[in-house]
């Protein structure tokens, strides 16, 4: 799950399916190493490794025929004889393990997967076509933003009624859906009941890690397993400080992850775990907190936040209800600074939500970038203080 559907480079590609093939031969692999592996081959145009590998792949593990069908790594396996032999045993294999669960439960997941899945992969085809941060790109994603805030509002749903559905409840195929719901709206909240679900094996620790490290990166703090990078302004490519760092390939193996090195250059990225008193690789490898207060932000709010949070209107529900919390918003600022498609990101309901939205609506900015600038800001809502019954 670390890499998930993550394709890799194509010189990446060519000497993994160089280096797999002996080590899947020599010992004991995972389903998921097969699946790469079967990549890697496939980008090299070794169509009959790649099916064999493949097929190796859906039968020890648990892959949805249409996400093998979509992944672009096996675009030149589509012509080959067995291709749809492949996707029919894999789609039977689904069909047959998830007979004995709650069949409205797992077509409700399958169907939020296809969704919290959908315009992030037409972002990628289209960066693959056009290039990084293509027009279409961003328009698809501002779609997959507006649906990613359906779907967490679905999967807190769900989560009060059935817990956190995973593995014992839905199966294997469904078991991750809603984590990844979650993980693209990350809050800190959700990491007690998805800790409690790893720990009893109705999700996998390796993809909580991710959450784990992207909640910790958010908020300013180390990384615990290596997984959060980042491309800078400049195109360098970088990795978030790691706490521990000596000992975090053994963290990783703790969880089933992969060496950090070798995940890493997945992406591009030559690293080496460092000693307890020398650290090869070059300082510029690592986004630095110094490093991040240099890149400031192109786009800044005219007036002050406290004018800004001075305009809210404090909902008559959300007095009715109690209601405290801050709303957390997206938008893209324009060059002339006018916020445009302002989304709720993390919202506490009861009006509150689209009077933070009204709000920055109302708000203008300075913009040096010159284009369309993507932000987060948060707007506060207190009970207390709009009702004075605060200290």
């Amino acid at each position: 799950m670390e890499v998930a559907s993550q394709q890799l480079p194509e010189p990446e590609h060519v000497a993994a399916s160089a280096a797999c093939q002996p080590a899947l031969r020599q010992q004991p692999s995972t389903a998921r190493s097969y699946y790469q592996a079967a990549q890697a081959a496939a980008q090299k145009q070794e169509t009959k490794i790649a099916l064999q590998l493949l097929e190796k792949a859906v039968s020890m593990g648990f892959f949805r025929a249409q996400e093998i069908q979509t992944d672009a790594a096996f675009a030149s396996l589509t012509g080959q004889r067995d291709w749809k032999k492949l996707l029919l045993s894999a789609q039977r294999k689904q069909q047959q393990h998830e007979a004995g669960f709650n069949q409205p439960l797992v077509a409700l997941l399958e169907k939020m997967h296809y969704q919290d899945q959908h315009y992030r992969q037409v972002a990628e085809e289209a960066d693959r076509k056009s290039g990084p941060n293509s027009p279409a790109a961003r328009l698809a994603m501002q779609q997959q933003d507006a649906l990613d805030l359906r779907l967490i509002r679905q999967a807190d749903s769900l989560i009060a009624r059935h817990g956190y559905p995973g593995k014992a409840m839905v199966g294997e195929y469904q078991k991750e859906v809603v984590f990844f719901v979650i993980q693209h709206n990350p809050d800190e909240k959700y990491l007690p009941l998805l800790t409690a679900a790893a720990d009893r094996g109705d999700l996998s620790w390796s993809a909580l890690a991710l959450l784990i490290d992207r909640v910790r990166t958010e908020k300013g703090a180390k990384q615990v397993y290596g997984s959060q990078h980042r491309v800078s302004p400049e195109g360098r490519k970088q990795v978030f400080p790691i706490e521990d760092e000596p000992n975090v390939n053994r963290r990783r193996a703790a969880i089933g992850m992969m060496p950090l090195e070798q995940y890493l250059q997945q992406y591009g990225i030559i690293y080496q775990v460092p000693g307890p008193t020398h650290n090869p690789n070059p300082p510029e490898l690592y986004l630095s907190t110094q490093g991040a207060e240099e890149h400031k932000s192109p786009v800044e709010l005219i007036g002050s936040y406290e004018e800004l949070t001075a305009r809210i209107n404090y909902p008559a529900q959300a007095r009715k209800d109690k209601v405290s919390g801050s709303v957390v918003l997206q938008m893209v600022i324009s060059p002339k600074g006018i916020p445009q498609n302002v989304l709720v990101v993390k919202g506490i309901g009861s009006g509150c939500d689209e009077e933070a939205q009204r709000v920055m609506r109302t708000a203008r900015f300075t913009n040096t970038a010159g284009e369309d600038h993507e932000i987060r800001m948060s707007l506060p809502f207190s009970y207390e203080k709009a009702t004075g019954s605060g200290k």
